[in-house]
């Protein structure tokens, strides 16, 4: 059965077909539909079996329950058979073991039986697969089901048009199959295509029918007939019985437009606006119908086409160009205001996307088989197939391969098109003598159009003249590089017109073996002039004296191979006759003629073209036609080799097809030159096809026939497999010759970049299919032939323009060269020169170009490439015909690594380069700086290898000579931050060397590399590309271990053990590779294998010993050094956690992070769960969770993120900050101010752009980068620039945000979780986020900015589960570790309360801590609601309504009072409590606003928790010289920590301000809380003097005090110590200590004397 629209099925049995409709009943039945009956239907599940009730009457299906037949119930893998096969088992008894999760299993037998195997033991089983049948002891006590043979019903009308028969009726019908099927509805497959082509026929053949409309329109006006006045109905029919009556004219117009005006008319008649209403609802349809056909049938064909394709596309849209779990969370959350309904639908839809593919390709195939396509093409059209053709992913290429081919054919002229223009020519030549003719005939020569499918046809034309004029147009269109030096018309004996030529080889063909040029020649550089039909072509060209022969070449028409038998002696009769005549010419070219004197040419040297008209009723077939023309030249061999020809070209023809041609060589035996296939021979020197000798080419078919493309395949002598597989695509350019520069210049720009997009066009087309999917290294070749004024440099920047524009599609088309050809005069009256243009793109990310013109070796007459520029390029000195070369070993490890969409490992240095560069233009477009600063030079590098003794050096050495999967390399980047550079260690995996496993000398290599990092404390830089811990097995044992079976004859009963033969063991057994025990068996000794350890290392269990070696030395390297990763392709296992370890992560968008991979995991689970790597560890799934900071489209982009991550960090550990330049400035104020309502706290720090208008944020504009985005988004946190100045950001999300959990699909239970997370509150994983946040900005020594905006944390069931105290717990561990300054700062209308405070509070870390809060700020325990429920309590409220409110006080006294009656007590009471009432919401208010007034920042201050309150608009320029300020600090706290590390922070900062007051005086002391006046003194080169001075007589007096000490705690070493000293003095250093000591004793005598 299969859905076929939401309502309907297809079911097929035995043979047998039925079309019903079901529709759901409320009560959980439904109502079947077919035959013209309908059916009520009613099922029930039962223990046994399913209960249907079919129109009152019920039927029993029992459920299929075969005990014979013994499943696997669950995925696994057996293990051993219990019992033999064919043995009796009991019911109950296990009789095999299967293995699942890792879990032993039996499986039992259901009854008593004789058992037959069907699986061998150690099969991977699947739910479901048989394990074997029981032959049951006692058969009769099983009931088996028996399959239904007979047929489904059949009625009457089975047609497929239920619904009506009238062509608008089936036109609908057959419209709405096709829109199910687009919505992903199908038919059985058997069924499909043919039901689908029959679709699409009708469609096509209802939609070009003219009573289309009219039917339409008949239906509409019965439906509403008598509703509608008659005489505007009878209007209308009148308008439709004329158009009725003129339907098969070729005028007939549907006349809609007559139809609408009928209908406007009368309304506007309609004076009573209901009224009018009421005609406008019910002539709707009429309106929506002549809309539809407002262009007529075929703009109504075109419009349901669009229709059609349209929906195609915003289906596919969503799962183009990335993996399908990607796609689909980006579908739901484009789609998430949506019914999810609608989500489902589209997945629907693409669930059936290979026959949707189909129909797409259906329709544009009927498209072209119905009309000009160029007609069809609208502009929504066109719009609509550029969309299909830029789909990307493998299931989508025959779709966007059928489109871009729809596409380039649509914008060619049409075949009629051409053929009347040229023929128009040729008649006006034929009966005037007009120079506009036979410059027209020079137009035909030159132009670009393609002209080889029109002209056959003209062979044939009634008019002679026409025939002899298209066959000459022919052949000097295809000559035109060739020296002619004779045309002639000639007629055959039955009157077949004939073409004569007589030319030479250019001096740069091949084949010709070149001498001096002679003078004549080199005067003349130009192209042969084209001369009219009725010129004297005596005249025509020049001779070459290079010491070739002269050629003959002939070419005519025939009407068949019959044809041309009969007129065979007649062509050959030329030749013969030529042949008498060689050495002789023309009589007007005699006299420079019979000056060369010519030897009879060693081998053939003459052409012949034959043109073979098919009749048009024959069907084109290639290989009937070669067969065909292959019979004939192997008849006619002997004749042909007589008279000297060297090659037969066959041209067959059929009217309004592209022709085939067939080429047949002397050199080849007459056999066909399959290259030349389909290809006028005569062009292959100006494609330069001997080019490609080193290649097995083979032509491809274009839609574009001035395009040619092969394929081709290096050639190998050794048989090994060739990988070397590229396309040429190559284009001859032609035009007339320029005389100016602005029209050289136009038509270059024009021209070029038009054969680029369609030699990209052609080539993706051919890249779509999957047979070369695997081809690399293409090339581009284009040869323009006209001369064009232009200066080369301004040629050279044009083609980098080109490249730039298109060099992503030439990237991911993988063009590795293109070339262009072009003869260039540098003004009107320079002389011609050749010119050729290279560009390589090797790598990809790095584009050279160069210029090279072509210069002639005097002694072998050879041409080779000589550079144009100063500088020589790679080709300079290579031979101008010198062939392709096939690709080397590096371009081969780089089409590896490219076909797994990742970098070759060695082209990231080049990358690097790049990015280094596009990161200063970057700097100098950002602070408007001068070009002038970029460096010459932006990165150095050396290769970190590992010695033979493991020692870790540096080499330059060849890309590609690694011996290991991990590369290293130390660079230095000339960065804008540090232009005299900055040194970085980069470790990367060669995902081409075992693919990028971790092996032991891989792990060597990253541990070396990484503690050289740490040891400079430099930043280490990870390029992960891997695939895990390296997984091995010993070949060498492999290739020699036997089996002993249980029983040889029967494999499937398993094995007892490996072993090994003496011989083999004795071969081995020196080399400890393997543990075995000598045993006997089967009469034989075995030595029994009881352990493999392998001869070599690194294959085992040794690798994990490794990873978790580089494990460790990278959590270390985290706490040392700036670490950070890029991750892209896939990174596996260890290389997964070392990503996580270096913490910092970048995440390529089609990269994976994973442990195990999806084809391992569904192995296990036993089932097609996961259907790719990346659903598992994804950027979907790892940005998301926290694991990926940043995610990139590509390599480039990735590498260019982290020079913009480097730009933050310091050169190296405790290195000073990055400063910038302030190119915003520090004393602006901030304009974007926050508010109560949420915001986006981006704008806060970043600024935004409202209205037009920039608003200002905190930080310098522009400098904002954000990290973790997707992951806990209640915080954000990221980097920035204050003045320059590189910090830290942590701020609040005041909006709700979504957190979404997804589903697992191993779980069927599970499903995607949205929960909604309120701004301004701590969840575990925002908590989590601060407190990681933290911790990378602490090891990048970032001052620390918290922009405090917490109500506090959440504290529900789900959140404490989720461990939030432990991640809240984490933000204060990271506070106390800071060591660099941090500010926590209440923004305007932010609050800090509770647990919130708490871990942000800077009691926490005092030393770098500070508070700051806006005046508008609010600090407290709770929120002043939750006092008010606390402390200010309904009693509380009402005392001070008693206490403040004249009334309530006074009813509150009077129902005190005694007396009075019961009545005024109470209306008293009454009234009291309608007084508290209205006054309780004002009160409650006040009471509010009462307790808010203790969270004031004024309060806060006055309590020493905050340092200053700071109003936002000036905070910028507060906190720039407060960060300055503390930077200055430390830095001077830590040479003072170098020099007495008993100090504290206190002692520190009271010295600094001792030392300001002593430089500034007392009276300006009040200025130490100045911070600009502290920067100032601290920057002050003098001050900055004093200030070393000072702490250098602190390091003496703490170096005196340890001695001190040291000397009174050990006084027996005090004298040693002393002498020891004193021996390493010098004389005068001993004298000064002797007076010293001297003195010393002087004053003591004088103390003891005073003292006695």
């Amino acid at each position: 059965a299969a859905q076929t629209s939401p309502n309907s099925y297809h079911l097929a049995l035995n043979n047998s077909t039925l079309e019903v409709d079901l529709h759901r009943l409320n009560d959980g039945g439904h109502l079947v539909i077919f035959g013209g009956n309908s059916y009520t239907t009613h099922m029930k599940e039962e223990i046994t079996g399913y209960r249907v009730v079919i129109g009152g009457k019920t039927c029993i299906f029992e459920k299929d329950n075969d005990p014979t037949v013994i499943r696997s119930s669950s995925a696994g893998k057996l293990v051993r058979y219990l019992v033999s096969n064919g043995e009796h088992v009991d019911a109950g008894q296990p009789f095999a073991e299967i293995e699942v999760m890792k879990m032993i299993m039996p499986v039992i037998a259901p009854l008593s039986g004789a058992i037959n195997f069907e699986q061998n033991a150690g099969s991977i089983l699947n739910p479901g697969t048989i394990l074997g049948s029981l032959e049951l002891d006692d058969p009769s006590a099983v009931t088996k089901a028996e399959l239904f043979t007979g047929q489904l019903p059949e009625y009457t009308n089975s047609d497929h048009f239920s619904h009506g028969r009238k062509l608008h009726q089936i036109y609908r019908q057959t419209l709405t199959q096709l829109e199910n099927i687009m919505a992903g509805y199908t038919f059985p497959d058997e069924h499909f295509v043919k039901i689908l082509e029959n679709s699409v026929k009708m469609l096509y053949s209802t939609l070009k029918n003219p009573s289309l409309p009219l039917y339409e329109c008949e239906e509409l006006l019965a439906a509403i007939s008598g509703r509608i006045p008659s005489s505007v109905e009878y209007e209308i029919h009148s308008l439709l019985s004329h158009y009725s009556n003129h339907l098969n004219s070729i005028v007939a117009q549907f006349p809609g437009q007559s139809i609408a005006s009928v209908l406007d008319n009368h309304a506007a008649s309609i004076e009573n606006k209901q009224e009018r209403d009421a005609f406008y609802m019910q002539t709707q349809g009429i309106t929506d119908l002549v809309i539809r056909y407002r262009k007529g049938v075929k703009g109504h064909l075109k419009s349901v086409l669009y229709k059609i394709l349209r929906t195609y596309l915003n289906h596919e849209n969503y799962f183009a160009g990335g993996p399908y779990d990607k796609c689909v969370s980006r579908l739901k959350e484009e789609m998430k205001d949506e019914d999810i309904s609608q989500v489902l639908s589209v997945i629907f839809a693409h669930a059936n996307l290979e026959n949707k593919n189909l129909l797409v390709m259906k329709l544009l195939d009927e498209v072209t088989k119905n009309g000009n396509k160029m007609s069809m093409l609208t502009d929504e059209l066109k719009s609509i197939l550029e969309d299909l053709a830029s789909l990307t992913g493998p299931e989508y290429h025959k779709v966007s391969l059928k489109a871009r081919q729809f596409l380039i054919t649509a914008h060619q002229p049409s075949y009629e098109m051409r053929y009347n223009q040229i023929e128009s020519i040729f008649l006006a030549a034929a009966n005037t003598e007009d120079h506009m003719c036979q410059a027209k005939y020079h137009q035909l020569i030159t132009t670009s159009i393609m002209m080889f499918d029109v002209l056959p046809c003209l062979f044939y034309h009634n008019n002679t003249f026409v025939k002899q004029a298209a066959l000459e147009v022919y052949m000097r269109r295809s000559y035109i590089a060739y020296t002619i030096t004779n045309v002639t018309q000639l007629v055959l004996a039955d009157g077949t017109p004939m073409v004569e030529w007589k030319f030479y080889l250019p001096t740069s063909h091949p084949n010709v073996v070149a001498k001096a040029a002679s003078p004549a020649m080199k005067r003349s550089g130009t192209m042969p002039r084209i001369v009219s039909i009725s010129e004297d072509l005596a005249n025509f060209g020049r001779i070459q004296e290079n010491g070739q022969h002269e050629r003959l070449g002939v070419m005519t028409a025939f009407t068949s191979f019959d044809h041309l038998k009969d007129n065979f002696d007649g062509l050959m009769q030329r030749y013969a006759e030529y042949g008498q005549t060689q050495g002789s010419s023309s009589p007007s070219l005699s006299n420079e003629l019979n000056t060369i004197r010519e030897e009879k040419p060693s081998e053939p040297i003459h052409i012949i073209n034959i043109v073979i008209q098919h009749p048009s009723t024959y069907e084109m077939d290639q290989e009937n036609d070669l067969k065909m023309c292959a019979e004939f030249i192997a008849e006619k061999q002997g004749e042909l080799a007589e008279n000297g020809i060297r090659r037969v070209t066959f041209l067959t023809y059929k009217k309004g097809q592209y022709p085939f041609f067939f080429t047949f060589r002397h050199r080849l035996q007459w056999q066909e030159d399959s290259i030349y296939r389909h290809l006028e021979p005569a062009l292959a020197f100006q494609l330069e096809i001997h080019r490609l000798k080193n290649f097995n080419i083979r032509l491809l078919q274009t839609n574009n026939h001035i395009l040619h493309m092969y394929y081709g395949t290096a050639k190998s002598s050794t048989g090994s497999k060739v990988t070397d597989n590229r396309f040429f695509v190559r284009s001859i350019i032609r035009h007339a010759n320029f005389f100016t520069k602005e029209a050289s210049f136009d038509y270059m720009e024009r021209e070029g970049e038009k054969y680029l997009q369609e030699s990209l066009n052609e080539l993706e087309v051919a890249m779509s299919d999957p047979k070369y999917r695997k081809s690399d290294c293409n090339h581009i070749y284009l040869n323009f032939v006209p001369c064009m004024v232009i200066n080369p440099l301004i040629v050279k920047e044009k083609v980098k323009q080109f490249i730039e524009r298109y060099g992503k599609r030439l990237w991911k088309l993988r063009v590795l060269q293109a070339e262009l050809k072009m003869k260039l005069r540098e003004s009107a009256d320079a002389p011609e020169q050749s010119f050729r243009f290279f560009v390589n793109t090797e790598s990809g990310y790095s584009i050279d170009t160069s210029i090279y013109t072509a210069i002639e070796d005097p002694n072998s007459g050879i041409q080779y490439l000589s550079s144009f520029e100063e500088v020589q390029g790679p080709m300079h000195g290579i031979a101008v015909n010198a062939p392709y070369l096939t690709r080397d070993f590096l371009q081969q490890k780089r089409c590896s690594a490219q076909l797994l969409e990742t970098t070759y490992v060695y082209d990231f240095p080049v990358m690097f380069r790049e990015a280094c560069k596009m990161h200063w233009h970057h700097h100098i477009r950002q602070h408007s700086l001068p070009k002038s600063v970029i460096p010459k030079e932006f990165v150095r590098f050396t290769e970190l290898v590992l010695d033979k003794h493991d020692n870790l050096i540096e080499i330059h050495r060849v890309p590609g000579q690694n011996d290991t999967g991990m590369i290293a390399w130390k660079m230095t980047l000339f960065v804008p931050e540090y232009p005299e550079g900055r040194d970085v260690i980069v470790i990367a995996n060669d995902i081409t060397y075992k693919v990028g496993t971790f092996g032991l000398r891989e792990d060597k290599l990253f541990m070396k590399a990484s503690e050289l990092s740490r040891a400079h404390r430099i930043p280490r830089i990870y390029l992960s590309v891997n695939s895990g811990a390296r997984i091995g097995l010993d070949d060498e044992i492999k290739s020699m271990f036997k089996v002993a079976w249980q029983d040889s004859t029967h494999p499937d009963k398993g094995f007892k053990y490996l072993y090994l033969t003496p011989a083999d063991y004795k071969t081995i057994s020196s080399k400890n590779s393997v543990q075995a025990e000598l045993i006997e068996d089967e009469g034989e000794s075995r030595y029994k294998i009881t352990t493999i350890i392998g001869e070599k290392d690194g294959i085992g269990v040794e690798n994990l010993q490794g990873s978790g070696m580089i494990a460790g030395e990278t959590s270390r390297a985290y706490d040392d050094v700036f670490t950070i990763s890029l991750v892209t392709c896939r990174s596996v296992g260890i290389g997964s956690y070392l990503v996580r370890l270096g913490q910092r992560v970048i995440q390529v968008d089609n990269s994976c992070i994973i442990l195990t991979g999806a084809a391992a995991l569904n192995m296990v689970l036993g089932r097609q769960v996961y259907t790719s790597n990346t659903q598992l560890g994804g950027t979907q799934i790892m940005y998301n969770n926290g694991v990926s900071h940043h995610t990139v489209k590509d390599d480039f982009t990735g590498v260019l993120k982290i020079f913009e991550w480097l730009s933050y960090v310091p050169r190296h550990k405790g290195a000073p900050l990055p400063i910038g330049p302030q190119t915003d400035p520090i004393s602006r104020p901030i304009e974007f101010r926050p508010s109560k309502q949420p915001y986006d706290p981006r704008h806060m720090v970043a600024g935004v752009q409202v209205d037009g208008t920039w608003m200002s944020g905190f930080f310098d504009k522009d400098s904002w980068v954000e990290c973790l985005n997707n992951w806990a988004k209640t915080v954000v946190c990221g980097r920035a620039r204050l003045g320059g100045i590189p910090m830290g950001v942590i701020c609040v999300e005041t909006r709700t945000v979504e957190c979404e959990e997804p589903a697992d699909p191993a779980d069927l239970d599970t499903e995607t979780k949205t929960t909604q997370q309120p701004g301004q509150v701590w969840f575990p994983d925002s908590a989590y986020k601060t407190a990681q946040a933290i911790k990378d900005f602490n090891r990048e020594e970032l001052p620390l900015i918290i922009f405090a905006n917490w109500r506090g944390f959440s504290g529900g069931v789900r959140d404490l589960y989720g461990e939030i105290l432990k991640y809240g717990s984490y933000i204060v561990d990271g506070l106390v570790e800071y060591k660099q300054p941090v500010f926590v700062y209440i923004p305007p209308y932010g609050e800090l309360r509770g647990g919130a405070w708490v871990v942000v509070d800077t009691k926490i870390n005092p030393d770098v801590m500070e508070m700051f809060a806006d005046k508008d700020s609010r600090g407290g325990v709770l929120e002043p609601e939750g006092t008010v429920a606390m402390q200010f309590k309904q009693r509380d409220i009402v005392q001070t309504m008693k206490r403040i409110d004249p009334l309530y006080k006074n009813l509150f006294s009077k129902i005190g009072e005694e007396g009075g009656s019961h009545e005024e007590r109470k209306k008293n009471v009454t009234d009291l409590r309608n007084r508290e009432a209205y006054l309780m919401p004002s009160y409650h208010m006040i009471s509010t606003t009462f307790a808010d007034l203790h969270d004031t920042p004024q309060r806060m201050m006055a309590k020493g928790v905050i340092q200053e309150i700071i109003d936002w608009r000036t905070a910028r320029e507060f906190f720039f010289w407060k960060v300055r300020r503390r930077m200055l600090e430390s830095e001077v706290e830590k040479k003072l920590t170098l020099a007495n590390d008993k100090l504290n922070h206190g002692q520190m900062i009271s010295m600094l301000r001792r030392w300001f007051i002593e430089a500034k005086g007392a009276v300006q002391n009040y200025l130490w809380d100045d911070h600009r006046a502290v920067v100032e003194w601290m920057s002050d080169p003098e001050e900055q003097q004093s200030i070393q001075d000072n702490i250098k007589l602190i390091e003496r007096d703490a170096l005196i005090q340890r001695i001190d000490s040291l000397a009174s705690t050990n006084e027996d070493l005090s004298l040693e110590a002393v002498v020891s000293l004193l021996q390493k003095m010098n004389p005068r250093q001993q004298g000064e200590v002797k007076k010293l000591l001297e003195s010393t004793a002087v004053i003591e005598d004088t103390k003891s004397s005073e003292e006695e």
